[in-house]
């Protein structure tokens, strides 16, 4: 509350945490997964935001896609989703958070019949290894409950490629080295041509600017970059421009 009556007028949009179907990002406590509880939570900040700026728009902590679903260290994304509308999602959130990963595949390719045999990362045969499996894999929840009134905003979304950095991909990271720049940039713009097309997705944040160089080549981060280490730009910043 306090926040959004200081910068009334200035911040047009709050985001109300983030990845929460991942156990790490709530700081460690104990306990199972909770969709439930996070809407505890999203309905509080709702609140307080809208009483200090009712203009501001609120957007769901958006959702990591994971394919993985335990309860303990992650729920799957769409599963979460669901639990969240269950819960009562829709009355306090004026927009719904996504993080569309598109790993080493084609933005318009379809989980269902999409299959590289090049790759030497293969992330096929399920929805959360494509930006447009996750996007549409929301749009018919947020359809199934009700909310196709409000729109997507993907507030980070990015295709990793380690070409022109001089460094293997970080662990965890293959499938970044079966990314050329070229195809970065194709990617990205793609996806935003894509997202205009769509109609139901609003403001779409980049992963990521500069992180190569603030961080150096050997992070993770800076394979999602659009600038090199040296703030030379990479084709994706030319394609996007």
């Amino acid at each position: 509350r306090e926040m959004a009556a200081r910068y009334k007028g200035r911040v047009q949009a709050y985001e109300v945490w983030n990845e929460q179907n991942l156990h790490y990002e709530w700081g460690g406590r104990g306990g199972k997964l909770n969709a439930g509880k996070y809407v505890e939570l999203l309905k509080v900040a709702y609140q307080a935001i809208k009483s200090a700026d009712p203009g501001a728009i609120v957007v769901s902590g958006a959702l990591t896609p994971t394919g993985y679903n335990d309860g303990d260290i992650a729920i799957d994304d769409r599963v979460y989703l669901e639990q969240m509308y269950q819960a009562g999602l829709e009355s306090y959130c004026d927009a719904i958070g996504a993080h569309p990963s598109g790993y080493n595949n084609p933005p318009d390719a379809d989980w269902q019949t999409f299959h590289d045999p090049s790759a030497s990362f293969q992330a096929t045969g399920h929805p959360s290894w494509f930006f447009r499996g996750t996007m549409e894999s929301y749009r018919n929840i947020m359809i199934k409950y009700g909310d196709s009134g409000k729109r997507i905003w993907p507030t980070e979304f990015g295709w990793a490629s380690v070409e022109g950095l001089g460094v293997p991909p970080v662990s965890g990271y293959e499938y970044a080295a079966d990314n050329t720049e070229a195809e970065q940039a194709q990617y990205l713009a793609r996806a935003y041509e894509m997202g205009k097309g769509w109609g139901w997705v609003g403001p779409m944040f980049l992963w990521n600017l500069n992180f190569g160089p603030l961080c150096g080549a050997g992070d993770e981060k800076a394979a999602f970059g659009i600038v090199r280490p040296g703030w030379s730009p990479r084709p994706a910043f030319a394609a996007l421009a």
